[in-house]
């Protein structure tokens, strides 16, 4: 589907045209891996990813006994071409995986090999980054606010994410505290100021933001592992849940500041506290493999580049492709799910919808197919208002198929708001559950912010906003609305009710990038 995200989308390279021989998926309790490469490699990766989340699990407190998730909310990881594949992909060289989480369609994209060249412009100097490093880093972003989503700073957010980007899997346990080896040299370069680690300047320079990177670490690192800190941390981000400001909540939780600053100079020179753990009776996670059909692997390539965003101009590119495929495999319903989002993304409604049916004439239960139809109707509500109870009936029928997608129960929601309707009581309930399944998902996060303003549930909303006012990666957008709930609490209600009422269409998605 169509989704503008971050400024390399307009650049977006294509992907290699070359269609592997076969893909495998490797499908666990919380992932789906699409690989080109060996059956081993599929399992591979989503074995260790299923151990990753069980580390994290276990290092949480919460339950290890791992329960499958529906397939929705499973993340889809790619695995396909080299390092410079992924780069061309994300439009940023370098960029050795990635990975982009939303509501029913959280997907990551990793390399199956690094790439050999060593020309020009090819970083040597053994700092590049492991893209299973990467994943995990990612994973672990993603793991935080998926079970316990709040307004984490940005030394805690990404020293968390480093901290097990790090992680290294044994035979029948793991190790974690390697520090990363792309930060080593930041932190020599630089002794630790805590207070600017954890109230840092609004307006940070490029370095700034490495050592907030690298010494989000080893805070995260010594605050874990120093069993003299033991429960500090948790009670730290249990105050700035409350409200309390980036300072006061660390010299309540931490104490004395200058003795952390002390403790934590000594600890980046010294020897790094790590631990290790071994499962009694260690049991390898289930994973179910298989090589997909010839249609699925024909529209692999195509189906990635949608999964990553395109413009309208490169969704047309591949409407030619989408409809040979189509021809070819007609019968196919990823072929004609692939087809559908090209001639959708590429704003041909009538054509989108058309193949939407074809879909759900060979599976009348094809949700995604559905939330397509859903898609056509509030194109066409923009000037025909009375598309909003066609669009709300595909959510309906997506939510019948699979009640547990949380794009068919937010769409359900937002139909009566976009119609100036007001929602009735399944329709507070299919949000609330929504933002349950996909607490990560921005969208889903500030529609039901919306609904408790208007219900005059100003607390509850501000801590539901909390993750977007304070997030370090959306510069001026969260500027913006950190503006607005200061006008709230100064009184002035309307100005943030009016930003997170939910619109239709491109308008809503392009406001806030």
């Amino acid at each position: 589907m169509k989704y503008l995200i971050g400024a390399g989308v307009g650049l977006l390279a294509a992907v290699p045209a070359t269609a592997a021989d076969k893909w495998i998926e490797a499908k666990s309790d919380h992932f789906i891996v699409y690989s080109e490469g060996t059956e081993a490699d599929a399992r591979t990766l989503a074995t260790n990813l299923e151990r990753l989340d069980g580390a994290l699990r276990m290092i949480r407190g919460m339950s290890t006994v791992s329960k499958e998730v529906p397939d929705a909310i499973k993340l889809t990881v790619y695995q396909f071409g080299a390092t410079s594949d992924i780069g061309m992909l994300a439009g940023q060289r370098g960029v050795a995986g990635f990975f982009i989480p939303r509501a029913g369609r959280s997907v990551a994209f990793v390399p199956l090999k690094q790439d050999r060249d060593t020309g020009l412009g090819t970083r040597t100097d053994g700092r590049d980054i492991d893209p299973a490093k990467v994943l995990f880093h990612e994973y672990a972003h993603y793991f935080m606010y998926q079970h316990s989503a709040a307004a984490y700073p940005f030394w805690y957010s990404e020293g968390f994410a480093e901290l097990f980007g790090t992680l290294q899997l044994t035979d029948n346990g793991f190790n974690l505290g390697e520090p990363p080896e792309h930060r080593v040299s930041t932190l020599k370069s630089s002794l630790v100021d805590v207070r600017k680690l954890f109230d840092p300047p609004k307006e940070g320079d490029y370095s700034l933001v490495q050592r907030q990177y690298a010494q989000g670490w080893l805070a995260s690192s010594y605050l874990t592992f120093e069993p003299s800190r033991k429960g500090q941390l948790a009670d730290y981000l249990r105050r700035l849940i409350a409200g309390e400001a980036n300072l006061t909540a660390a010299e309540q939780a931490f104490g004395d500041l200058d003795k952390l600053q002390t403790e934590l100079n000594a600890y980046m020179k010294g020897r790094v506290r790590a631990m290790g753990v071994t499962y009694t009776n260690f049991v390898p996670p289930k994973v179910a493999v298989r090589e997909v059909t010839p249609g699925e692997a024909a529209q692999m390539r195509m189906h990635i580049r949608s999964s990553r965003g395109v413009t309208r101009g490169t969704a047309r590119g591949m409407v030619g492709q989408a409809r040979a495929l189509a021809a070819q495999y007609p019968t196919s319903l990823p072929v004609l799910l692939a087809a559908t989002e090209a001639e959708f993304d590429a704003e041909n409604y009538p054509e989108a919808e058309a193949m939407a049916k074809r879909a759900l004439a060979v599976d009348p239960k094809s949700e995604k197919a559905q939330l397509y139809v859903a898609g056509v109707h509030l194109e066409r509500a923009k000037t025909d208002p009375a598309a909003f109870g066609a669009a709300r009936a595909a959510y309906v029928a997506a939510n019948n198929a699979n009640p547990n997608h949380p794009e068919a129960l937010a769409g359900y929601y937002r139909t009566f708001v976009l119609a100036g309707e007001t929602p009735p009581e399944d329709a507070l309930i299919a949000l609330e559950k929504s933002f349950e399944l996909a607490p990560f998902d921005s969208q889903t996060r500030m529609t039901l912010a919306h609904r408790l303003l208007l219900e005059n549930r100003d607390k509850e909303a501000l801590i539901l906003l909390a993750p977007i006012t304070n997030d370090p990666h959306s510069g001026k957008r969260a500027e913006r609305y950190r503006a607005l709930v200061d006008k709230l609490k100064a009184g002035e209600r309307e100005p943030l009710i009016a930003k997170l009422t939910p619109k239709n269409g491109a308008e809503d998605e392009k406001d806030d990038g």
